[in-house]
């Protein structure tokens, strides 16, 4: 009985967790660049972007530990940051990296290579692009 009763609770705490996890991943668009719990200055980085490679669909950042190369997919997800601006986030596109603008990017957790599950742009007030801060 000891065991059923452990086991229906260890059952119920990963369920709770992956509920949890589900959750963030639904809302992730929708919190500012470097808030996300868990995620920001773990599995993520925050920085500037040094260059785009639209044909490579690869984007230099340059963060706290230097300049990371990191690889964009066709799942790779794309926001608009528009907390400065009061608004809600929306979704973005390639185009819309450019260098120097204030991004945070989402790492894979299992890849070898630095591929990017999703990356947050910054946006200004004016619906412009925001630059580092």
């Amino acid at each position: 009985m000891h065991k059923l009763l452990a086991g229906v609770a260890v059952l119920g705490l990963w369920l709770g967790c992956l509920a949890q996890i589900q959750g963030q991943e639904m809302t992730e668009m929708y919190i500012p660049i470097g808030q996300s719990p868990g995620v920001s200055g773990r599995s993520s980085l925050v920085g500037a972007i040094e260059s785009v490679n639209v044909q490579n669909q690869t984007l230099a950042v340059s963060g706290p530990s230097g300049i990371q190369a990191i690889v964009l997919t066709d799942r790779t997800r794309i926001w608009l940051d528009r907390t400065l601006a009061r608004l809600p986030n929306q979704i973005g596109t390639l185009a819309n990296l450019q260098k120097g603008l204030h991004v945070e990017v989402k790492l894979r957790d299992a890849d070898q290579k630095r591929v990017a599950e999703w990356v947050k742009v910054q946006v200004t007030e004016s619906g412009a692009p925001a630059r580092k801060p």
